[in-house]
């Protein structure tokens, strides 16, 4: 009797750490459902956003506005993703340029995100809300940011790789209803002059290419890897990781309906510059020295 006890007791504990194992080694839910929006920190970004929403003529996601002193923001639509034109309080760079500062997750939500991001043993800071007081005094979340420590070198006044959990409170904004809206308007307009069909890929250079890869499908996980470095993520642009001598965001790729049309356009404009059969980029020194290629949509 005491042997049948004794083996049962076993098979249980064999089961309950076959069971950890299992838990463990499988994620139990992406923390990352996409990109939400990109950062491109500005000495000036009434600048930067006119460039987007008078020259490319997107659809405005949010106007230029200041949610805490120090700050000003505006945002406009790709598509798929936001891009955000910022200056922060106390931020340090040359006024004539313009950084490609890194991007927010959409988590699923923050909760559950942070939760996982512990069982995966990825390091974030503390949780950054920001409060707006009402006429009436009361004070109310409009958005919470946590910045991923391993994916990035400081916060966003001082950083040059700043990526983050970003978290709409459901009472500022509804995400999804402002997704479809931004969608529809790009949609309505033919995509702009420039025949924007949505963001396609964002380039990340990195000082180490074999460990930044390994740390990024932690994150990314059970997304793949593709053979170029790359995930798509969600449905949302791709992240496409490449050799640099520092962890920056190098670029963005915007994706076209027609490369022909775009040439045309940048070309009349006194916008384009490196030019092949395969793409076009925008002339850095026109928009504030940013890294934009424009590739045409897969047929």
């Amino acid at each position: 009797m005491s042997q049948r006890r004794t083996l049962s007791l076993l098979a249980a504990t064999i089961l309950l750490a076959l069971a950890s194992f299992d838990s463990a080694a499988q994620p139990t839910a992406p923390p990352i459902r996409r990109i939400d929006h990109i950062m491109i920190r500005a000495d000036d970004p009434a600048k930067v956003y006119a460039f987007f929403t008078e020259v490319l003529q997107l659809p405005v996601a949010w106007r230029l506005m200041s949610p805490r002193e120090g700050v000003a923001t505006g945002g406009v639509g790709f598509g798929n993703v936001n891009v955000e034109a910022i200056r922060f309080p106390g931020q340090r760079g040359q006024p004539s340029r313009a950084q490609l500062l890194g991007f927010g997750f959409e988590p699923s939500p923050l909760k559950a995100s942070l939760a996982e991001l512990d069982r995966r043993g990825i390091t974030y800071g503390a949780p950054r809300p920001v409060i707006a007081t009402g006429p009436d005094g009361s004070k109310n979340t409009l958005w919470t940011n946590v910045t991923l420590r391993q994916f990035s070198d400081g916060e966003a006044a001082d950083a040059t790789m700043h990526v983050f959990l970003s978290e709409y409170s459901p009472t500022y904004v509804n995400v999804e209803q402002r997704r479809e809206r931004l969608r529809a308007q790009l949609a309505e307009s033919d995509g702009g002059p420039m025949g924007v069909e949505d963001l396609k890929q964002v380039i990340v250079g990195v000082s180490d290419l074999e460990a930044a890869t390994k740390r990024w499908q932690r994150l990314l996980d059970p997304t793949p890897v593709s053979g170029s470095n790359t995930w798509q993520v969600g449905d949302g642009p791709s992240i496409r990781l490449v050799q640099a001598k520092e962890n920056t965001t190098q670029g963005l790729v915007v994706r076209v309906t027609s490369l022909q049309r775009a040439k045309t356009f940048l070309r009349e404009k006194g916008l384009l510059g490196a030019d092949s059969e395969e793409e076009a980029t925008i002339d850095p020194s026109k928009i504030h020295g940013l890294n934009i290629r424009v590739v045409e949509k897969e047929r």
